[in-house]
């Protein structure tokens, strides 16, 4: 429970500037927050101030400006919410997040001084922090609220007209996670001031508290391998959540999905590290979290992911996990990430030679059986096929032009596909544009990159390559259009 005080006597504002720093806002150890920096509250307060403004208004207007200025996004609806009524865990959801004027706090007395009270509910989530559930606000109704601007005006509890919209500016910021700071000026002072805006180091809180990824270094997933190391120096959980109490380090990737995929994601470590996996979507809602799915202390997590960014967490035991199982905390690790399709992957992104753009969109996949799914992993006794498909630019569709097939191995080396079909080192001072076939340029091209592949016979027991795609127009032969995602093949 969070409340704002007020002091007694004339209008005070609260300026310690002893020690003040940027980062001066409190946020709670516990690190609570609403999952997906977001919340539904009931602004529907009725009656109106003696300035003639609608309590319900300045709600609006204090839930604005947070929304506006900060990462936080206040969803309001119009409606009224009793704040005690239904509150607490297992309460209907229709009736959370209520804000009123009371005599009371729902039965128990306000002090003398409190302005209003911010009474919220949390439950704890798999990383080991707590997310707010609910978050209710009540006003002193014992109290003289108005709406305006500038200094507080002055008298005494009983005459004194408190601005009502800065205090729920102020509980607002209670309900998101924030809690009180002195040391600079801002709204989520503990005592009510001359402020009525919100201030640098109330953005800043806000901003921290809901930075996700952002409080670390991360990188993007690619599907194929990713190769890493936990040790001393990288991020925490702690800082990661900024707050909560776990302090064991982690590596944090974005994985990118143009549709719905069936995903699997597998960790080995190096047999010291105790390896624990964790996907979530983009502002870190748990989807899953493993530590030895996949055996021998090496987490496995498969799962549908939806289209859109998803968290991957590569992090070391836990105690909210399970007991571990590893020997260490740090160590180094890789990672796969392995996709199942029921078609040909949408392959994000557009690159060129020349820096120009098509209106053009490319697919491509691994078959095992003919083209029935789609996936990047085979074993390096299988037979299986690398088929991709360009959409071709309008503008481009019936000029003769040409196709480019190209493979970079993990050593960066690239070999491209000539026009007999064979994959040769690539040439960029003798040949600027790589060419595989001469064509006039339907709409939609198919391409067979490998057909009928066995790595075993080429001696191939284990790699990661990709393979990219392109199209030209003979009126521009310089020009390449080609994929950015990659066709990854993943041989294990």
């Amino acid at each position: 429970m969070t409340c704002y005080r007020s002091l007694l006597a004339v209008p005070v504002l609260i300026m310690s500037m002893f020690g003040a720093s940027a980062h001066a806002f409190d946020i709670s150890a516990n690190a609570n927050k609403w999952p997906g920096a977001q919340a539904l509250i009931f602004t529907g307060v009725p009656g109106t101030s003696r300035s003639g403004t609608p309590w319900s208004v300045a709600l609006q207007r204090a839930a604005g400006e947070w929304t506006e200025k900060t990462r936080f996004n206040f969803d309001v609806s119009p409606l009224y919410r009793d704040p005690c009524a239904g509150t607490g865990p297992g309460s209907l959801p229709e009736l959370l997040n209520g804000i009123d004027f009371r005599n009371t706090v729902c039965g128990n007395a306000f002090n003398a001084s409190t302005l209003a009270v911010t009474v919220f509910f949390t439950e704890f989530n798999i990383l080991g922090t707590a997310d707010i559930v609910e978050a209710d606000i009540i006003f002193n109704n014992n109290l003289n609220f108005d709406v305006y601007d500038g200094p507080q005006r002055p008298g005494s509890n009983a005459t004194r007209e408190y601005d009502f919209q800065r205090i729920a500016l102020h509980e607002l910021g209670h309900v998101l996670g924030l809690g009180h700071d002195d040391s600079q000026p801002a709204i989520m002072n503990s005592t009510i001031g001359n402020l009525s805006r919100l201030q640098a180091d109330d953005i800043n809180g806000a901003d921290t508290l809901y930075a996700g990824i952002e409080n670390c270094d991360y990188r993007p997933a690619r599907f194929g391998w990713v190769f890493g190391s936990l040790e001393s120096g990288d991020c925490r959980v702690q800082q990661l959540l900024s707050g909560g109490s776990d302090n064991s380090f982690v590596d944090v990737y974005t994985l990118d999905l143009t549709e719905e995929l069936f995903v699997t994601v597998d960790l080995i470590t190096d047999g010291q590290l105790d390896g624990v996996l964790f996907v979530g979507n983009a502002s870190l809602g748990a989807l899953r979290v493993d530590e030895d799915s996949a055996g021998n202390c090496n987490p496995r997590l498969t799962g549908t992911l939806p289209a859109g960014r998803h968290t991957i967490l590569v992090n070391t035991y836990s105690s909210n996990v399970a007991p571990p199982c590893g020997v260490t905390n740090t160590g180094n690790y890789r990672m796969s990430v392995v996709l199942q399709s029921g078609d040909l992957l949408t392959l994000s992104g557009q690159q060129s030679f020349q820096g120009g753009t098509a209106n053009a969109r490319f697919f491509g996949g691994v078959t095992r059986n003919g083209g029935q799914s789609y996936t990047n992993r085979v074993s390096s006794i299988q037979a299986f096929d690398v088929r991709g498909r360009i959409e071709i630019d309008p503008q481009h569709q019936g000029q003769p032009g040409f196709l480019a097939v190209a493979l970079i191995t993990p050593q960066g080396e690239i070999l491209v596909k000539n026009t007999a079909g064979e994959l040769v080192a690539y040439q960029p001072d003798v040949q600027l544009v790589p060419v595989s076939e001469r064509k006039v340029l339907d709409a939609v091209e198919d391409l067979d990159i490998l057909t009928q592949f066995r790595a075993a016979e080429a001696g191939i027991s284990e790699i990661d390559v990709d393979f990219y795609i392109g199209y030209g127009v003979d009126s521009n032969p310089g020009e390449l259009y080609f994929n950015g995602q990659p066709i990854n093949v993943l041989i294990e």
